[in-house]
């Protein structure tokens, strides 16, 4: 079974604009952040088909003369995926490119920086599952390309976090409706509405839960306050102490009525709850001097 995150990229991969100057622009995200030149190749490495797809898609309309290539290995490690890489020669025409990757024109458009984004996203990119902490993140292999990314996305106004584990730098968003626009605004649709009504769940059972917390709260502290006044009762009772008429009232409809609540008490004796406690309060202050 897929991963969220497999999923949103399956999405993505499937989108190809008309403007060549998108295509360009996200050809150039994939390469800036997936890719290295490894023996006068290129290679971009990746685990999902249909990114690598992409991909080829991508360099042979970039490069209509260059052929790349596609080899399959099986990883050792962790889930064992495919690892799919795609070799493309280091031409004339690639290595030229590769040297204007940043150029001031892939980014003089909003819709230029938007594909970039999503080629950087489908290139290093990753986001929990909605149900899971709220978190996306694109992984770079260095500072300066975080530092890109990041300025992209605040160009888009994105404010994004950037830290460093271990050898790489990770560039990352963590509020929902930050992440849920992210994928919006990179064409993730199917993504997004899986997202919000999982979202929408989530916070009605959060809601539900504080209601429930917020019920047992007041049947506890009902119950201590119960126990407290019983207590209390026990002790002017045990040595006969004189009281007034309404005390007595009170100390009788506790003892009748144990386990009932302050308001459901006041209701019976047609008084009002402040009325009531005043007179709990009496009791207690009589108790505490044979304690």
């Amino acid at each position: 079974m897929s991963s969220y995150a497999q999923e949103v990229k399956n999405e993505l991969a499937r989108i190809f604009g008309d403007e060549h100057e998108t295509l360009i622009a996200e050809f150039a995200a994939l390469l800036t952040v997936g890719a290295k030149v490894v023996g006068g190749r290129l290679e971009f490495a990746t685990t999902n088909a249909a990114v690598a797809r992409k991909v080829i898609t991508l360099a042979k309309k970039v490069f209509p003369a260059v052929k790349p290539e596609v080899a399959a290995v099986r990883r050792k490690k962790l889930n064992k995926d495919m690892n799919y890489v795609v070799r493309i020669l280091l031409t004339g025409d690639v290595q030229n490119f590769l040297e204007r990757l940043d150029a001031p024109e892939l980014f003089r458009r909003t819709r230029f920086k938007v594909a970039w984004l999503r080629g950087a996203f489908l290139a290093k990119g990753t986001v929990n599952r909605p149900e899971a902490q709220y978190l996306l993140q694109i992984v770079t292999r260095s500072a300066d390309v975080a530092k890109f990314v990041r300025k992209q996305l605040a160009a888009v106004e994105f404010s994004a976090g950037l830290y460093q584990r271990k050898k790489r730098f990770v560039v990352w968003l963590r509020e929902g409706d930050a992440i849920c626009d992210f994928l919006g605004m990179v064409g993730a649709k199917e993504a997004v509405e899986r997202f919000e009504v999982t979202r929408n769940l989530k916070e009605v059972r959060m809601q539900v839960n504080r209601l429930v917390n917020m019920d047992t709260s007041a049947v506890n502290r009902a119950a201590e306050a119960a126990n407290r006044q019983l207590a209390d009762i026990k002790i002017l009772l045990a040595r006969n102490y004189p009281v007034t008429k309404k005390i007595r009232e009170a100390m009788d409809l506790r003892l009748a009525f144990p386990a009932c609540t302050m308001g459901e008490l006041a209701e019976k004796l047609s008084l009002t709850r402040a009325g009531l406690t005043y007179r709990f309060d009496k009791i207690h202050r009589l108790a505490k001097k044979f304690r």
